[in-house]
């Protein structure tokens, strides 16, 4: 899977710049294009009050705004200069941006930043994080904001144990693995291995074919818990960034529709990348 285009949510927070840092060094890696945006929706009121003029200068301001901010960043953030980016604006729900910019530019990666510190509000409902991971075609790389580098040994592959489909996506896991000399990990958490059928054994050690190509090892771990299973899992093994493909009728689609999975992705430590088969 090549990697040509990049694109890189910007609210102009430290978090966000730090997913940018991340981003433009993958972009000298792959010889790729980081493509910015900024996202602001703005409430339109109701056509029986007269706020037609106050909304047209509300955008107008916004728009200046970011323009000059975007300009600030490009003064602030001299590694910008090293790689092809351009930006753009939306007075648009984030998520229906990053739809528009992913169809029209041929994104193939999102890179974006999220907090480390949440709320218990943001563990019931989400983030911005987790809705794009639900909700975009396209993978994504979630970057906490304490990593500051980006150069993965131990990548974690989480599996549902299901027939993988896609291997087109999956060569990311692969191409980044080769791209940093890492090895990938493929684990699968059960409640007892001794549950395992054929069919599930059987798509865990294709695993091993799928990335033939690098070093790679599959296992299962045994917890009632897969939240804990996938957070012991990456303390033990020390990982340096964890993949994670939800999709239909797999408990990872069950779970990015419950609190649980919403917890791991906003408390994890490390890297995530998820894409949909």
């Amino acid at each position: 899977m090549k990697i040509d285009n990049i694109l890189v949510p910007i609210d102009f927070s430290s978090c966000s710049k730090n997913a940018l840092k991340i981003a433009i060094d993958l972009a000298k890696k792959f010889e790729a294009k980081i493509h910015m945006i900024n996202a602001v929706h703005i409430h339109q009121p109701h056509p029986d009050f007269m706020g037609g003029s106050l909304v047209d200068s509300i955008m107008v301001d916004y728009e200046n705004q970011v323009k000059e901010s975007f300009k600030e960043l490009e003064s602030e953030m001299i590694e910008l200069a090293d790689v092809p980016h351009e930006s753009e604006q939306f007075i648009s729900y984030l998520t229906d941006a990053i739809f528009l910019e992913s169809e029209q530019k041929n994104i193939d990666l999102i890179v974006m930043g999220t907090r480390a510190n949440h709320d218990r509000l943001e563990h019931l409902i989400g983030t911005r994080a987790t809705d794009i991971i639900e909700t975009s075609s396209v993978p994504v790389l979630v970057i906490p904001e304490t990593v500051t580098a980006f150069n993965p040994k131990n990548i974690g592959f989480a599996s549902d144990r299901k027939e993988v489909r896609n291997h087109h996506k999956m060569h990311l896991i692969e191409k980044i693995a080769q791209s940093y000399d890492a090895s990938i990990l493929a684990f699968s958490i059960v409640g007892n291995p001794n549950d395992l059928t054929r069919d599930e054994s059987h798509h865990l050690r294709e695993i091993n074919d799928i990335f033939k190509d690098v070093d790679c090892s599959t296992r299962t771990v045994e917890s009632n818990s897969i939240t804990k299973g996938i957070k012991d899992f990456a303390n033990a093994h020390s990982l340096d960034m964890l993949a994670m493909v939800p999709r239909q009728h797999s408990f990872f689609e069950r779970l990015f529709k419950s609190s649980i999975t919403k917890n791991i992705a906003i408390d994890i430590d490390i890297p995530l990348l998820t894409f949909h088969e």
